[in-house]
C-alpha cells in the first residue's frame, strides 16, 4: 500500500503542476519541447517526477480500477509524461489490475509525434539502436528476448498501444487528397504496407501480460475528436474509406472487432 502523502507547500516552486511555458496543438515543434512544456494552452502536466506526486497517481489510478470495475485506461497526451515514470506508472497498474482479476490489462496512450519518438513509450521502449534487424526477428520476440531489443526492463510497460495513431492518420490525409501541414520528423512512411513493415521493427509489440507479439494499436477515425470529415465535401465516404483502411490493412486491437463480426456471419460458430 502507499504510506501517507506529504502536505504539499505553496507557490510555484511547490506546485504539482509544471510551469514550462505552452505550445499551440498543432505546429512544427521538437519532439522534447512538446514533452516539457503545456499542450495547446489548456493542458496542464503533473510534475509526476515528483515522488509525492507520483505516488498519487498510481494510487489513484488503482482506486478507480478498483472501485469502477474498468479494464482499460486511456492517457491523454501520454507523451507528456517523463518516460521512466509512465513506465514506472504502467507496471503499477498492470499490477493492481491483476489483484482485481484482471489478467490483461490495456493502458492507451495519444501520441502525437513522430513513430521514432513515440516508439520509446510504447512497451518496454526501443530507441534506434534497439531495432530487430528484421521482420521475422521482430515478430517472435518475448519477454525473456535478449535486453538488446528494449528500453527498459521486464513489466516496465509506459503504454500498450496507441490510442488515437497520428502516423497513421497523417497518411490518411495525403492518401485522401486532404494534406495540411501534419508532418513530423522520424516518423513512418505514408504508404500503408511500408509504414506497418516499419512499426513492426521500431515499435516494441509483446504484451508483458501474455508475453505474446499483439501489436494493440488504435489507428482511429472515430476515436479522436479531431474526426469531423462528415461536415466536407464527400467526407462520410472519405471516412467510411479511412475506416476501412484502419481495421482492414493494419494489425491492431480491432482484430478483436473483426472477428466478431465474423463469427456472427458465420453463424455464431
Amino acid at each position: 500500500m502507499i504510506g501517507p502523502f506529504t502536505t504539499p507547500s505553496f507557490g510555484v516552486d511547490g506546485s504539482e503542476f509544471d510551469h514550462y511555458g505552452d505550445t499551440e496543438a498543432f505546429g512544427v515543434f521538437p519532439d522534447w519541447q512538446r514533452q516539457l512544456s503545456k499542450f495547446a494552452s489548456v493542458q496542464d502536466r503533473l510534475r509526476e517526477w515528483n515522488p509525492n506526486v507520483g505516488a498519487k497517481i498510481q494510487h489513484f489510478a488503482c482506486l478507480v480500477i478498483s472501485m469502477l470495475d474498468i479494464d482499460a485506461l486511456r492517457v491523454d497526451k501520454a507523451t507528456q509524461v517523463t518516460t521512466d515514470y509512465l513506465a514506472e506508472w504502467g507496471q503499477s497498474v498492470h499490477e493492481c489490475a491483476t489483484r482485481y482479476g484482471k489478467n490483461n490489462f490495456y493502458i492507451t496512450g495519444e501520441v502525437t509525434g513522430g513513430d521514432t519518438f513515440g516508439a520509446i513509450y510504447l512497451g518496454r521502449g526501443r530507441q534506434p539502436n534497439h531495432r530487430p534487424p528484421d521482420l521475422s526477428t521482430a515478430l517472435t520476440l518475448s519477454n525473456t528476448s535478449s535486453e538488446k531489443f528494449f528500453l527498459r526492463g521486464a513489466q516496465k510497460v509506459a503504454i500498450d498501444g496507441v490510442a488515437f495513431h497520428y502516423s497513421m492518420y497523417r497518411a490518411l490525409t495525403r492518401f485522401l487528397w486532404m494534406d495540411g501541414n501534419l508532418e513530423v520528423a522520424y516518423d513512418t512512411p505514408v504508404d500503408f504496407v511500408d509504414m506497418w513493415n516499419t512499426m513492426a521493427i521500431t515499435n516494441d509489440f509483446v504484451n508483458s501480460q501474455t508475453n505474446k507479439v499483439d501489436p494493440r494499436h488504435l489507428y482511429g477515425t472515430t476515436n479522436q475528436d479531431n474526426f469531423r470529415w462528415p461536415a466536407i465535401i464527400h467526407g462520410t465516404r472519405k471516412q467510411n474509406l479511412a475506416a476501412f483502411a484502419c481495421a482492414l490493412i493494419m494489425p491492431g486491437i480491432h482484430a478483436v472487432s473483426v472477428h466478431l463480426v465474423q463469427t456472427r456471419v458465420d453463424g455464431g460458430r
